[in-house]
């Protein structure tokens, strides 16, 4: 079993190829089937527009009709000619609307949910590079926590030898060492616990992309990431997706109020009917009317419609307040947190530096035996806690960077490439 997973691990190692997070994000955009769908369905709402502009044209139909009678006469200029018991008549009718505000709104309607679609693609495709993004960042955190776990466990290796050397020699006790140890076994098993986190995270990666084996970039610098500007994104709050397309609900939901209104209207036809039929001296009839269509009563299904559609119109507005309100408050939000995380990372290395100092400081006295395997197994404990610690809040920082460009409809291919300038090798 062993050499089983021994071969697995040397496969993956040789033929595992890094990828950066552009390179990624353009796999998986070829891969994606709901951006495809996306565009499928606004290609379906574009013929609904032309559909609902059809209804504006005259429409000609041409029917014949073969009829088998009473037998009749046949009578041209008072002479008996025929006796037939058949008839064909041909007609051709052509229609035009002149007036119905009703096929007006439908039109607008179908149009506006053309634009909706228009927007949910390019949701759908900030919603892939955002997968991408978030789930690059967290298989990078894995990584770079098994990095840290195998460091500390090196260390608590040459740790445990010299405990075991003081331990055979009556310098510390067996319970110490035994304690150490526990400690190490505990290390291992929280480093295959990290492997399994970090294999399940890149397996998100590789079915976006369509990509089997993938390695990852695993270190972040956001150093000298210039946050001066993040205040100008609280302004952009009704640059959101989702608030665009709240708008457009609302307005359809006004469409649908002024359709609903166009019912109580009255409706205005034209019609010509030309039948040609071949009993002699009758052949031909031409008529030319005039439609006008007023709904009296219909069981208050049109009042009701409208009360409806002035319900739909209260909720949608109340829908757009909330979710502008929501949005504007997580942008805010977002925003403070980029600061405070980026304060937090500047000041980390001085406290990392600082530990670093008191860890070895600790190992020199625990060699002399001034202090106890206790008080250094803490030390490491709590050094690599602030190196573990530290790594989060550079991963939460980028990741809190890409939802507010989410936030704000700025996350773009552009700023794919300023984030993939901050992760290297």
């Amino acid at each position: 079993m062993k050499k089983v997973y021994f071969f697995i691990f040397l496969y993956n190692f040789v033929f595992a190829q890094t990828y950066n997070l552009t390179d990624l994000y353009k796999f998986s955009f070829e891969n994606s089937e709901n951006y495809e769908i996306s565009k499928l369905k606004n290609k379906y709402n574009e013929k609904e527009v032309d559909k609902s502009i059809s209804s504006f044209y005259p429409k000609v139909n041409i029917e014949t009709e073969f009829m088998k009678i009473n037998e009749y006469l046949v009578v041209i200029d008072g002479v008996e000619q025929d006796r037939r018991d058949n008839r064909k008549d041909t007609t051709f009718t052509v229609e035009q609307t002149i007036y119905d505000r009703s096929k007006y709104f439908e039109y607008k309607s179908k149009e506006n949910d053309f634009l909706q679609s228009e927007f949910d693609i390019n949701k759908e495709k900030q919603e892939l590079m955002f997968d991408v993004i978030k789930y690059y960042l967290d298989s990078l955190l894995k990584a770079k926590q098994i990095e840290l776990l195998n460091q500390k466990l090196k260390r608590l290796e040459v740790i445990l030898q010299r405990a075991q050397v003081k331990q055979e020699n009556g310098f510390i006790s067996k319970a110490d060492y035994l304690e150490a140890k526990l400690q190490r076994d505990e290390l291992v098993t929280q480093t295959i616990k990290r492997k399994l986190d970090y294999t399940v995270s890149k397996s998100f990666l590789e079915k976006l992309s369509g990509i089997d084996n993938i390695d990852i970039k695993k270190n972040i610098n956001v150093a000298f990431f210039d946050t001066k500007y993040l205040k100008e994104y609280s302004e952009k709050t009704e640059e959101n997706l989702d608030i665009q397309i709240q708008k457009l609900k609302l307005q359809k939901s006004d469409i649908k109020v002024s359709q609903s209104i166009s019912d109580f209207e009255p409706t205005l036809l034209l019609k010509y009917e030309h039948i040609a039929n071949d009993i002699p001296e009758n052949e031909n009839e031409r008529t030319l009317s005039l439609f006008l269509k007023l709904n009296i009563f219909n069981g208050f299904y049109d009042y009701k419609n409208y009360q409806q559609s002035r319900i739909e119109k209260s909720i949608e507005k109340l829908n757009f307040e909330k979710l502008l309100k929501d949005t504007d408050q997580n942008i805010k939000n977002k925003i403070t947190n980029l600061h405070s995380y980026f304060e937090i990372i500047q000041s980390y290395p001085e406290v990392l530096e600082s530990k670093k100092f008191i860890l070895d400081g600790m190992q020199e006295r625990f060699n002399i035996g001034t202090k106890s395997i206790v008080d250094l197994l803490d030390e490491e404990n709590e050094y690599f806690e602030k190196l573990n610690i530290f790594t989060e809040y550079q991963y939460q920082f980028l990741l809190e960077y890409s939802e507010l460009m989410k936030y704000t409809n700025y996350l773009n291919e552009e700023f794919l490439n300023k984030i993939d300038r901050l992760i290297y090798e």
